[in-house]
This record gives structure tokens, C-alpha cells and sequence, in this order.
């Protein structure tokens, strides 16, 4: 599959594609073939691969009012499905398929009924409204919430939407799964706030945005083994690796500080320590600490 870059040119011209072909033994037809196949791609999923002819060259189109970010999803979503597809040819059996895979699932996931009827009011822009009751408190009723949608994402096999609430009249992120009875209405969105639900994501690692939290500088020390997975894997896209050793690595994360970003670190028990900020290495050292208390 092509991968695409923000370089609006990085496709050959038709005659270093045609000696591309050529070095491959492949006949000038398949020229024709692959403009075929760009047409398919317009068609099917509105990807435009266009000529210039200023610059002979071929480039990915992109309309002037299509956020690139959005149409990196786009990308990523066809990827995901590439992945799937490899069954159909690799494998003739379907039922082959069990012998040898095996995915990740929660197949007892509460919410999920929600997500056509959250799609429906995000594809037509239109407000949501449903009833919404908190783990946080004990006993807690559920309460009608009117919002109007921005994004639908996922964490940890649990779906999630950040809306603008109108009654409380800032962003807040719902749960699907303390969702019910959601419907749509007729009142059309006032603001289009997509941009603003992405920035914050963004900084997030997880769920939880605090209010007013800003994306902070997190330092965090592996030892040589476990780097490597996180190395394989970053915890986020900020990621970079500051420093290594023979012993450690020391790994950076511009992110806010949340509930989800200490669970990460403590998850890795013995293998990480936090160098800085100076605030979550005392969180993290006062929450060890109170494991410690359990098996004392």
C-alpha cells in the first residue's frame, strides 16, 4: 500500500515510472493499468492522485479545506482493513484462520450499542442527547446530558466521546459504556470544535484531561531490556529518546499528567523509574509506596 508524507510531490514522472516498469520486465501497458487503478482509487475512496504537469510529476490531492490529520485517519482505517484482507488470499480456509491467529477482543464491552446512533449525530452534526450516570460516585443516578459531538475514539477496548456539554457549557469526555438511551436531535451543532478535540488529544496519553492541564516534559528511565519494547512501541507519539547506556535508557514524553500516564508508568514496576517532573516522581513514589503497605 502506498504510504503517504505531507510532500505534496513524491510521485515519479510517467517517464521514470515507465523505466521503473521496465527494470522490473513489466510492458508499457501496465502504465495504462495503474492509471486504471488510480481512477479505482478516486472512485471507490475519493483519493485523488493527480498529474502536474508544471512539475511532471504525480501527487496526492488534497482539497485546500480537508484537515490533513483527518485524511491520515482515513489512511490508517484503509491500512487496518490491509491487514485483515491478507485472510482472504493467505489463507484458504477461513476456519484455518483459528488455528493460527489470535486477536484481541472484549466481547463483553457495555456501550457499543451506542456508537451507531453517536456516528449518525457526528456524520449530520447534529446534538446528542442521553442518559449519563458516573463511576466516580457510589450510587450515582443517571442524568439526562444534552452535548454536541466532536470526536468518537478509542482506549484500551473501551469507546469514548469528547463533546461540548451545553448545559455546563464546556468539553467533557463520556464514557460509552455509562451511556444510555442516546438519540438525536434536531438542533444542528453550533461550533465546529473537531480541531480544538484533536490538539487535546493529542497531548493525552489515555483519557483523562485535566482542566486547565498543560503538556509537560516526562523523563523516564527504562533499564536495557524493557527500553527495547517501549523502543518497538512508544507510550506516545512525543516520544524520543534522550539518553543511553549500558545500563539504562532515558526516554521523554511531552504529555499532560493524568490518572492513565501513572497507571503506564507503574505497570512497568522495577523497570522504569521517573526522573522528572519532580511532582509525578513523588506521586509515583507515594502510590508504590501504598502498594508496598498491602503486602506488608
Amino acid at each position: 500500500m502506498i504510504r503517504w508524507t505531507k510532500k505534496p510531490y513524491t510521485y515519479p514522472t510517467k517517464k521514470e515510472l515507465s523505466e521503473r516498469l521496465n527494470d522490473l520486465g513489466i510492458g508499457a501497458n501496465s502504465l495504462r493499468t495503474i492509471e486504471r487503478d488510480m481512477e479505482k482509487l478516486r472512485d471507490e475512496y475519493s483519493i485523488d492522485i493527480r498529474h502536474d504537469n508544471v512539475k511532471n510529476g504525480y501527487y496526492l490531492y488534497v482539497p485546500s479545506d480537508e484537515d490533513v490529520e483527518d485524511f491520515n485517519q482515513f489512511v490508517s482505517l484503509l491500512e487496518r482493513r490491509e491487514r485483515l484482507d491478507f485472510l482472504q488470499s493467505a489463507v484458504t480456509s477461513i476456519r484455518d484462520a483459528g488455528n493460527y491467529l489470535q486477536f484481541e477482543r472484549n466481547e463483553q464491552f457495555i456501550g457499543a450499542g451506542c456508537l451507531p446512533v453517536l456516528w449518525e449525530a457526528l456524520r449530520c452534526q447534529k446534538v446528542v442527547q442521553f442518559e449519563y450516570a458516573s463511576y466516580a460516585a457510589e450510587h450515582s443516578i443517571p442524568t439526562i446530558r444534552k452535548v454536541e459531538p466532536g470526536i468518537l475514539f478509542e482506549y484500551r477496548n473501551r469507546w469514548y466521546l469528547d463533546a461540548w456539554d451545553i448545559e455546563k457549557g464546556g468539553i467533557r469526555t463520556f464514557g460509552l459504556d455509562r451511556m444510555g438511551n442516546p438519540m438525536v436531535v434536531g438542533q444542528t451543532i453550533s461550533t465546529k470544535r473537531t480541531a480544538v478535540y484533536k490538539a487535546l488529544r493529542k497531548q493525552v496519553i489515555g483519557v483523562t484531561i485535566p482542566t486547565g492541564a498543560m503538556a509537560e516534559q516526562v523523563v523516564l528511565r527504562f533499564n536495557k531490556l524493557e527500553a527495547k519494547y517501549v523502543q518497538s512501541l512508544p507510550l506516545h507519539s512525543s516520544q524520543r529518546t534522550v539518553q543511553e547506556t549500558n545500563s539504562h535508557v532515558d526516554i521523554a514524553l511531552l504529555v499532560v499528567l493524568n490518572h492513565e500516564l501513572e497507571r503506564e508508568i507503574l505497570a512497568f514496576g522495577e523497570a522504569v523509574e521517573v526522573l522528572e517532573p519532580a511532582y509525578l516522581r513523588e506521586t509515583i513514589t507515594r502510590r508504590v509506596s501504598q502498594v508496598g503497605n498491602f503486602y506488608s
